[in-house]
């Protein structure tokens, strides 16, 4: 009798040691799923919209600026078109500013104005973009020899565009060429970026 208790004791306990364990292991799982459930890592989106924040002048943050029937922008950034100087008058004066040998099919000159500041516009149209590429090298070429009028000649790539930039009369200065076109923009410098923003897709 005596080991036959000492066999059935041990027994009992295995059980109750048993039953105990699975209560507290489906205590944990209650708990671990309905009352304290663990949080799933997500991955930061601000820090890699941070990093994917493409160039401004390439995705401009305001609206491309708004064409007249003549082709030339309403308004550029926080300026206001005030007048425009249209076909040969507006080619003289381009020819006036950057000499001769630019043959030009077309072009505008445009004024823009705030109560505290205003700009000056000049697309001329070349023959093809081959040729308005090379004005527009040209121009930067003549500037970088010496120049009266313009300093501190300066260039930028920009969405794989090249855009060069000088100081005169006041003003900074920006000009490039997109597709046929030839771009000059005088304009104060605390508001060139806004007013390149605006030119950037509406002078194609």
């Amino acid at each position: 009798m005596v080991s036959s208790r000492k066999t059935m004791i041990p027994k009992k306990f295995v059980l109750m040691v048993s039953l105990a364990t699975a209560f507290l292991f489906g205590a944990y799982v209650v708990w671990i799923t309905f009352v304290n459930p663990r949080q799933t890592p997500v991955a930061d989106e601000s820090v890699t919209a941070e990093q994917n924040i493409p160039s401004p002048i390439a995705n401009p943050t305001i609206f491309t600026a708004s064409i007249n029937k003549d082709g030339i922008p309403e308004k550029i950034g926080a300026l206001a078109l005030t007048n425009s100087v249209l076909g040969k008058a507006a080619l003289l004066e381009f020819e006036m500013l950057h000499g001769k040998g630019f043959e030009l099919v077309g072009g505008f000159r445009a004024d823009y104005e705030t109560d505290k500041s205003n700009a000056t516009l000049w697309v001329g149209q070349a023959q093809n973009e081959t040729a308005a590429n090379q004005m527009t090298k040209t121009m930067a070429e003549k500037i970088g020899a010496g120049s009266k009028m313009f300093t501190d000649l300066a260039k930028l790539s920009i969405a794989d565009r090249l855009l060069y930039t000088v100081k005169g009369q006041g003003q900074q200065h920006f000009f490039y060429s997109t597709n046929d076109k030839i771009v000059w923009l005088a304009i104060d410098p605390a508001l060139a970026p806004d007013a390149l923003h605006s030119l950037w897709g509406a002078v194609k």
